[in-house]
């Protein structure tokens, strides 16, 4: 990306504000359509009626992280008429930094971080430390991302997932305690289906900044099921994400990558269905959402 992007996007992060704070927006994955070419997803996704786009940004769909940092402005100009076309806003990315490749890590958040703060977006997702990692080792360096998602007033959010450190709920909120400007993005499907079992893990809420919503089961391979085939207490996690105050973003995240073409249709319904369940129970707490 080019010096004039990335100054425009640090002025453009200078005047927002990050974390808490910034509107409920109720979000559509674009890896809920990684089948589809990116324009078509937001096209796909702006004809279910969303506002709001939750970027993939991963090495499988839609963009890299890598790729940003080769061909940053492209993609951004790209993005935008897109955006634009369908009447759609960027709400939030999913990003998996890739360790396997030229590019730093450094390099791949602070292209992420410039595109996100160029359409005002405070939040980003990332992939946490895996399993093994020693604790001092990831803080240390999540400190070292941390500082330069900074740079664009962008927020860092860990993604709570199984086989990372951040499968328990007590490890995750050590790990963000430890970190400025490092918040959560809670995926409570993994604390249902991994070793958490659904059990408590309120915990986490003053720390989360985004939220991933898909059904699960008790089982790793029930780690995403159809909404209301799985055990996940939506009504209990959105009161108890409004109670405590929280106001970042809802991404329905409903992966298409293991979905047949016979199936495709369920799976857009699967979609549809589980944003009304979250404007249902949102309508219910008289909690605002967009």
């Amino acid at each position: 990306m080019k010096a004039a992007i990335l100054d425009s996007a640090l002025d453009s992060g200078k005047r927002r504000k990050t974390g808490v704070g910034f509107l409920l927006r109720l979000s559509c994955s674009t890896l809920c359509f990684t089948q589809l070419p990116l324009d078509e997803a937001l096209q796909r996704i702006g004809q279910l009626g969303f506002r709001y786009v939750d970027l993939g940004v991963q090495h499988w769909a839609h963009v890299s992280a890598p790729g940003l940092v080769i061909s940053g402005e492209g993609f951004a100009t790209s993005l935008q008429r897109g955006l634009a076309q369908h009447n759609l806003a960027l709400g939030t990315m999913n990003v998996g930094l890739d360790r396997n490749t030229d590019a730093s890590l450094e390099k791949q958040t602070a292209a992420v971080c410039a595109l996100a703060a160029a359409h005002n977006v405070p939040a980003v997702c990332i992939n946490a430390p895996p399993n093994g990692t020693p604790l001092g080792a990831a803080i240390g360096e999540l400190r070292q991302l941390a500082a330069v998602a900074a740079r664009y007033d962008v927020t860092l959010c860990l993604e709570t997932h199984v086989n990372c450190l951040t499968e328990l709920p007590a490890v995750a909120v050590r790990l963000v305690e430890s970190v400025p400007n490092l918040g959560l993005a809670l995926d409570p499907s993994h604390f249902y289906a991994g070793p958490w079992q659904g059990r408590d893990f309120s915990i986490t809420y003053p720390h989360t900044r985004i939220v991933h919503l898909r059904d699960a089961g008790n089982s790793p391979d029930q780690i995403l099921v159809p909404p209301g085939e799985g055990i996940v207490d939506f009504a209990g996690l959105l009161r108890g994400l409004v109670q405590s105050g929280y106001a970042g973003t809802l991404s329905v995240e409903y992966i298409d990558t293991r979905v047949s073409p016979e199936a495709y249709d369920d799976h857009v319904a699967h979609v549809t269905e589980m944003a009304s369940l979250a404007k249902r129970i949102l309508t219910k707490l008289k909690a605002p959402f967009s």
